[in-house]
């Protein structure tokens, strides 16, 4: 599969010319983005990366210019942009063939007075995207890091052998090092359709976490078929992913170890009304092969507009199959509500039997953004709830957890948790301040029980005569809080590939009845951030 996505790129980019490039996938510059978008009628927000077409299309060349995102278009030939644009382009006349080379940076180091330590992220790489006419498009990118940053990340490299974001984790002494390689090819042979064949991640919903798929994992293979029409888009997602094998309460560490699984993933959502719309989601996950045969891509689920559940069960229900719906409203095009809803497993007639049946695994999302807060334009709010009740996204045959690279495919704290989680956000010219407040209460797994927040391992393995099924309850375990607050203030050297120096602080407390943790980190960035990597956790 990799060596055919390669192959790919390289074809294409020796003999193609493309406009169907992904707007980045990042917080920061989606919220910008947003205001804009929200504004415009029908266009439909539930599955990100958004296509720069389809963008373009919604809110015009003179938003776009406003988020210094595009540069004129009647200029052909070599330009070197620092402070806007890329940082290194080739046009043609009319940009029959546009070519552009980024860098990929993420430069942190900071102070932690509590714990009396110099911390540090060095992150680099590269970033090549191609226009090819009007229909084609291309994009690779690499990245490495080398870290000694936050101590909730390095804890969970050393469990799971990855680091959260990445790939493999390489320790040296106290450093990290991981690298991680993204691209995909995009055709439209039309203004309807969309198809992409790449190694990359896919964001689906409208909040800053989504329970339904979210760019939290690694990277993955994947092709994706994306369908507008009317005041609908549907989107079908195949991706081919990698797990640790799980032996009792031990998962595999060593990459080199990890096997392959399958998800195929649907998303329809529709423009009800200028103030609604409504999305309905389904997703299904299988290993390659199981103790009796191999499996492979079980070609049932390949079926575009099938409905996955009654193929499963034509299947026999061997697989970890998810439901979902959300909505969005608008009160008016600067005050939005959003929310989630996820179904992993339900069984009405064992939880009718007692209180607390295990398997009544559901995650839920509530959510609100206001823009020009105040009155103040260009002041940003934004409030979010997350409800993830025990034993979502694990699976009785943990190799079908919700779950790429030994990373969660939603949210990095795994499931048994409330999230309030809230941001301030303001830009003016090139200046950025944001402020962010996470508080969590999280009933974690004790040392060998399982009480529901670790989706790595079988939820079926203490219960498989049903005797200890009944008398659970949400936030069970060893309950623990976690409060994150981070404040950063900046100037937005390039908006393009929103290059930005920042000066930051955050303080992080953690606290159950085994540990309390203070970390307090005065820093300062250069950043690109054009990718989402979430620490917050």
């Amino acid at each position: 599969m990799k060596k055919a996505i390669s192959v790919i790129f390289v074809f294409f980019a020796v003999s193609a010319l493309a406009q169907q490039l992904n707007f980045p996938l990042n917080y920061e510059m989606q919220n910008r983005l947003e205001r804009y978008i929200q504004s415009s009628s029908h266009f439909i927000t539930a599955a990100k990366p958004y296509n720069l077409a389809e963008v373009k299309a919604a809110i015009g060349d003179s938003a776009l210019q406003e988020l210094g995102y595009v540069t004129d278009s009647s200029k052909h030939g070599f330009k070197f942009g620092l402070l806007k644009g890329d940082m290194l382009s080739v046009a043609t006349k009319k940009h029959k063939f546009y070519f552009a080379v980024n860098p990929v940076l993420d430069m942190q180091v900071g102070y932690d007075p509590l714990a009396k330590k110099l911390q540090y992220t060095a992150g680099y790489g590269i970033k090549f995207d191609a226009n090819l006419g009007k229909k084609v498009s291309l994009s690779f990118t690499y990245q490495g890091v080398t870290e000694n940053y936050l101590q909730q990340v390095s804890n969970y490299a050393a469990m799971y052998g990855v680091l959260p974001g990445y790939r493999k984790a390489s320790f040296k002494g106290n450093r990290i090092n991981s690298q991680l390689f993204s691209g995909y090819f995009s055709y439209s042979p039309n203004k309807y359709f969309n198809l992409q064949v790449g190694n990359d991640k896919n964001f689906w919903g409208d909040g800053y976490r989504s329970v339904f798929l979210s760019d939290n994992a690694s990277n993955s293979p994947y092709l994706k078929l994306t369908t507008n029409f009317w005041r609908i888009k549907y989107v079908y997602l195949l991706n081919v992913m990698r797990y640790g094998p799980v032996d009792g309460f031990n998962v595999e560490r060593n990459p080199s170890n990890f096997r392959t699984k399958y998800g195929t993933f649907h998303l329809i959502s529709v423009d009800v009304a200028k103030w609604m719309q409504f999305t309905f989601f389904e997703g299904v996950t299988w290993f390659h092969n199981d103790s009796n045969r191999i499996r492979g891509i079980e070609f049932s689920y390949l079926i575009p507009i099938a409905f996955i559940r009654p193929v499963e069960f034509a299947l026999g229900s061997p697989d970890n199959v998810v439901l979902g719906i959300g909505m969005k409203f608008k009160a008016s095009p600067k005050q939005i509500f959003y929310t989630q809803i996820m179904l992993d497993d339900m069984d009405v007639g064992a939880a009718r039997k007692g209180k607390g049946f295990y398997r009544t695994k559901v995650a839920a999302q509530f959510g609100y953004k206001g823009y020009d807060l105040f009155k103040v334009k260009h002041l940003d709010f934004q409030t979010e709830l997350n409800i993830v009740r025990p034993f979502v996204y694990a699976h009785k045959a943990p190799e079908q957890s919700y779950t790429n690279f030994n990373q969660s495919l939603t949210h990095p704290m795994g499931a048994n948790f409330l999230e309030s989680i809230t941001f301030l956000n303001f830009w003016k010219n090139h200046w950025t301040a944001s402020a962010k407040l996470q508080y969590v209460v999280q009933g974690l797994d004790p040392a060998f029980e399982h009480d529901g927040s670790n989706i790595f391992i079988s939820d079926f393995m203490i219960t498989p005569n049903l005797g200890t099924a009944y008398g659970n309850y949400f936030l069970q375990g060893v309950k623990t809080r976690l409060v994150n607050v981070e404040a950063r203030g900046g100037y937005l050297i390039n908006p393009k590939i929103n290059l930005s120096v920042e000066a930051f602080v955050n303080y992080r407390y953690l606290k159950n009845k085994f540990q309390s943790r203070q970390n307090l980190f005065f820093g300062i960035s250069l950043r690109t951030n054009m990718f989402n990597r979430y620490t917050d956790f």
